[in-house]
């Protein structure tokens, strides 16, 4: 019996949030769902790519550094 209200007390919670979730949308901004093009140009491949790798790459090194 515990079980079962513990089960459905989750449930109406869940229910309950996917609802305000919904509700929260703006409905002015226009949704797109387009997938990013990344390799449009040189810009956004620097951008997207090689300025997160180069900081991951820096990062790493940094810490490694600061262990010895």
């Amino acid at each position: 019996m515990k079980k079962t209200a513990i089960f459905l007390t989750m449930m109406l919670v869940s229910a309950m949030m996917a609802i305000s979730s919904f509700a929260q949308r703006p409905t002015s901004v226009p949704y797109d769902n387009e997938p990013l093009r990344v390799f449009e140009s040189v810009a956004s491949v620097i951008f997207y790519l090689v300025l997160p790798a180069a900081i991951i790459v820096l990062y790493i090194i940094w810490r490694r550094r600061g262990n010895k």
